[in-house]
């Protein structure tokens, strides 16, 4: 395993080795499923990862960003989708909550139940994990919207909501992710119906 010594950052909050870096979000995931955000402490994932405390400061300043960044590793990244067909791009969109295990369902489950009583970690958690992935929706229908395949009416951001709260839902009460056949059941009978008349 690399020393500390061995880590150089290059500026602040960003490290060159990105092996350690694996280890410690790898960790921290592991250990937020285990015990919760309340009971993680950098003294447990330093020595879960054998490493020091300074080693995880110098890359996440706080026990909430530390926490976000790791969620953060395990969502699926995507480019707005943007083939012309609403469907298809909605699908696209919806994809982006699909993940390969439950890992990420019960790491989610585990924050968003804390984040109820943490303001500092809730805002953050949507910022780095619900926002991107909202504005993958939002972009789409807008785009839609500006080609005359959506009312102007339609209420866009009560519609770009729909997903997450699925997905919410589903990871805090029964510890799932979504499944492609949930993407497309949303999509069709909940999402086109509300977009196009």
């Amino acid at each position: 395993m690399p020393s500390d010594a061995a880590v150089q950052p290059r500026g602040p909050g960003r490290p060159v080795n990105a092996a350690i870096d694996d280890q410690l979000l790898r960790a921290t995931q592991d250990l937020l499923i285990e015990v919760g955000f309340e009971r993680l402490t950098m003294d447990a994932v330093a020595q879960r990862c054998g490493a020091s405390k300074a080693t995880i400061y110098r890359r996440w300043p706080s026990k909430v960003e530390l926490a976000v960044a790791a969620a953060a590793q395990l969502l699926t990244t995507t480019e707005v989708p943007d083939s012309g067909d609403l469907r298809e791009d909605l699908i696209s969109c919806g994809r982006a909550y699909l993940q390969p295990d439950g890992r990420s369902a019960e790491l989610s489950a585990s924050l968003l139940v804390s984040s109820r009583h943490d303001a500092e970690l809730r805002q953050a958690a949507h910022e780095v994990l619900g926002d991107p992935h909202i504005a993958l929706f939002r972009s789409v229908i807008v785009s839609a919207v500006e080609r005359g395949a959506v009312s102007a009416d339609v209420d866009v951001e009560a519609i770009v909501e729909v997903f997450p709260s699925i997905a919410c839902q589903r990871a805090v009460t029964r510890g799932e992710a979504l499944h492609e056949a949930d993407v497309v059941r949303v999509v069709d009978a909940v999402l086109l119906p509300s977009l196009v008349l």
